[in-house]
């Protein structure tokens, strides 16, 4: 039996104690979790405690952004990012904090015309242990070296995270109940996967993390354009989609965030711009995350929007009383920003 068998027969108090004990900072083999039986723990021990290996660490002299290139069992390798939280909010002598992206897939199937990640083609799913691990792998570094605590958790790494839903709607789970980390700290970033879409705001059980759509274009042919796994008529499908997510998670917290990557000269004019913000407004409670294009050397076909068009964009949403933020690139001269992650150091 595989672990993940064994765990699924045992009876849910047992399956508390694994999950609880993988997120202890104490304890560090499955012999050490002395809440469960010894024969459990004899069955348990044969399994890897972690599934993922360091083969890769970096991390950035700008602004300490680490990036771990990370091997699984069967040799695929996915990158995983740590960025340091930077908060105008943060107290002098706070212990610092730092936000995880995981990678929910070995390579990605999307294909997008600006990402790395869409280069290197898709091999597989990640299990649920494989994307946790990212985060427990993290944890344990920080940990080691006392350096503060994983606060924010962004599913935003390589892969599609719609297209392996079981696997990601446990994880969120596991994280939510047994790693201390609450929903509104979680981000679940997707490009638009309708039937998956649909499951999210139907199943009752589904974690109410915070919900991000890679849009990059409110016109369809442009999007369909950069991003060739676009759907015909997603964009209709996105607002009647919004009306049912709003009402699946009514909190006033509970923000769709549209990320819109600004590509020189392909969604960056005024008609771009007006047809994000009619889009907008059809959409409920929405926040428009502006991203600056991000060069890799695996892709260079782009150029990013001049600094000065993104703010004015910015500037043009908020008149609208649109949310609209600019994101601030972290980890740009290791390749670990948006768009970036592309294996490089296999």
């Amino acid at each position: 039996m595989s672990l993940e068998e064994i765990i699924e027969s045992e009876p849910s108090y047992r399956r508390d104690q694994i999950y609880l004990a993988w997120f202890d900072k104490n304890i560090h083999s499955f012999s050490e979790v002395t809440t469960l039986s010894k024969s459990l723990r004899d069955k348990l021990v044969a399994e890897p405690w972690m599934t993922v290996k360091e083969k890769v660490l970096q991390t950035s002299k700008n602004d300490g952004t680490r990036k771990a290139l990370l091997e699984f069992a069967d040799g695929r390798v996915v990158e995983s990012v740590l960025m340091p939280r930077i908060s105008k909010k943060q107290i002098p002598g706070d212990r610092p904090r730092y936000t995880i992206c995981v990678s929910s897939q070995v390579g990605c199937p999307m294909a997008c015309t600006f990402c790395a990640t869409g280069k290197l083609g898709f091999a597989r799913n990640l299990s649920y242990r494989e994307i946790l691990d990212q985060m427990r792998y993290w944890q344990q570094i920080l940990w080691e070296k006392d350096e503060g605590e994983v606060d924010n958790i962004v599913f935003m790494g390589q892969g599609e995270p719609l297209l392996n839903y079981e696997n990601v709607k446990l994880t969120l789970k596991i994280l939510i109940k047994y790693a201390n980390i609450g929903q509104r700290k979680i981000t679940l970033s997707t490009v638009g996967v309708p039937e998956s879409m649909t499951k999210m705001v139907t199943e009752k059980d589904f974690p109410a993390v915070r919900f991000a759509l890679s849009l990059h274009s409110a016109l369809a042919e442009t999007r369909a354009s950069i991003i060739p796994s676009n759907r015909p008529g997603f964009l209709d499908f996105l607002v009647e989609w919004a009306k049912k997510y709003h009402t699946a998670f009514p909190s006033r917290t509970h923000f769709i965030g549209l990320e819109y990557i600004m590509l020189k000269g392909i969604n960056d004019d005024a008609k771009h711009l007006n047809a994000l913000i009619k889009l907008v407004l059809k959409l409920g409670s929405i926040r428009v995350n502006l991203i600056p294009y991000n060069s890799s050397s695996c892709k260079d076909e782009f150029q990013g929007t001049d600094m000065e068009i993104i703010q004015s964009w910015q500037k043009k949403m908020n008149n609208h009383d649109i949310t609209c933020t600019i994101r601030r690139s972290q980890g740009l001269d290791i390749d670990a920003a948006c768009g970036q992650l592309a294996n490089k150091n296999k």
